[in-house]
């Protein structure tokens, strides 16, 4: 994959910077996103860094000198993908971040006219958008569309810092019902229409030693995205206080969950 593997040479010899920005332009800096790791972990349960995940073979990884050996990438894994992408949009009003005109707009996909409602509003308060958004699905799952086991698809969802953008990056390894893993085009099926072969693209895994075939969203645009989420949050907080970089990567998630609507990643806060 030529894509691949310029996208691995931008990321080796791109230089680490470790100026914080995240509020001024939506980077972040290593450190920080060791910072946000750290408390998606804490607040995700079913998030983890690789040195937590029972599944990896720490000597197979692909290690990054600039972030702890054991504080390489994220992962969450398993997590169910019942419907298609192209299923859903027939039967629902579909919620995705416009990165062109930087607002959250509701396509409703039934109208005619195909009207785009901006849906940006008053909804920062992520976390508790989130645990909303997750019972949401579970109950229009059930009057969508029933599917068989297998349509069941399930996907392992890696976050890894990309130090050509500044920002996380997000990759994707499906897997059938019983284990077989998706091919290519599979997997873009999962992938919402209007973000397929433009931001969502195939690309091996670049933590491990060996090839694993992966849908990853380039991230040309994720600091643009974030800026303008965290400057619309930090207008909603108290004068007397800041938005701190740790909910970087939970602003992030939300964000990302316009790509893959279908796929249903941990939503439920660790009560601790």
């Amino acid at each position: 994959m030529l894509r691949s593997k310029l996208s691995q040479l931008r990321e080796y010899i791109t230089p680490v910077s470790n100026e914080s920005q995240y509020l001024s332009n939506g980077t972040i800096t290593p450190n920080e996103f060791v910072l946000a790791g750290n408390y998606l972990q804490d607040k995700f349960i079913t998030w983890s860094w690789n040195s937590d995940d029972s599944e990896i073979n720490q000597s197979s990884l692909k290690l990054r000198s600039f972030l702890p050996k054991e504080k390489q990438f994220l992962v969450t894994r398993k997590i169910l993908c019942d419907k298609r992408c192209d299923d859903i949009r027939e039967h629902h009003e579909d919620e995705r971040f416009d990165t062109d005109n930087n607002v959250w707009v509701v396509d409703n996909v039934n109208d005619a006219d195909n009207k785009k409602t901006s849906s940006m509003g008053n909804e920062y308060g992520f976390e508790e958008d989130l645990a909303l958004e997750e019972n949401e699905r579970q109950s229009d799952a059930e009057s969508i569309v029933i599917l068989n086991e297998d349509n069941k698809r399930y996907y392992d969802l890696y976050i890894l810092y990309s130090t050509s953008y500044r920002v996380p990056k997000l990759y994707l390894v499906g897997y059938n019902y019983d284990g077989q893993p998706l091919t290519p085009k599979e997997m873009l099926e999962d992938v919402s229409e209007e973000y397929r072969k433009k931001t969502a693209t195939i690309e091996d895994l670049p933590v491990f030693k060996n090839k694993v075939p992966s849908i990853s969203i380039h991230p040309c645009k994720h600091g643009d995205v974030m800026k303008l989420l965290m400057t619309k949050m930090q207008q909603n907080e108290d004068e007397d206080s800041k938005l701190t970089v740790d909910s970087y990567l939970i602003i992030f998630l939300k964000f990302i969950n316009s790509v893959v609507p279908t796929m249903e990643y941990d939503f439920t806060m660790d009560g601790g």
